[in-house]
């Protein structure tokens, strides 16, 4: 058997620039590692990282690498631009997906604004529905970034308008 070299192990990253809230309401900015959009067009989206670590490894100026881990963050935000690939394209595509414009209450006592859209079965498009169904994150939209709300840290969601 061939000898491992160190470049065969090596796995490219890009980084992504986030800002961060944890369970505890402490805010920081850092740079997540991502896979790059590879041959088929797809990158890794920072949705499924958070959903599927344990630990996530965050560059942060001056503090070097850090490990954060996802259960006890309240949130994720990313530039809206930045952060195409974390929508569903399915609901972003549907023009009968259901939009909510909600409140989010966090259990460290802060609020987020915004909105959520998602597309169910005609009979299952309420926003109760939708939450039921939800992963570990979902993504929250405002008018200039995507957060990416820990189920975990939300303490109450309290709807201000529902279209379905």
């Amino acid at each position: 058997m061939a000898a491992m070299r160190d470049r065969d192990v090596v796995t490219f990253k890009e980084t992504a620039p986030v800002e961060y809230c944890t369970a505890r309401g402490e805010v920081a900015r850092g740079e997540v590692f991502l896979r790059p959009v590879d041959a088929a067009g797809r990158g890794e989206r920072l949705l499924d990282v958070l959903s599927a670590r344990a630990f996530v490894p965050v560059q942060r100026a001056g503090a070097g690498v850090v490990f954060l881990a996802p259960r006890h963050l309240a949130w994720v935000r990313i530039d809206l631009l930045a952060a195409l690939d974390e929508l569903d394209p399915e609901a972003e595509d549907d023009v009968t997906s259901a939009v909510a414009r909600v409140v989010v209450g966090l259990a460290h006592g802060g609020t987020l604004e915004g909105t959520v859209r998602y597309a169910l079965p005609e009979m299952t498009r309420r926003l109760g529905d939708y939450l039921e169904r939800t992963a570990a994150f979902f993504p929250l939209h405002t008018d200039d970034f995507i957060y990416l709300v820990s189920v975990a840290q939300v303490a109450s969601i309290t709807p201000l308008a529902e279209r379905r």
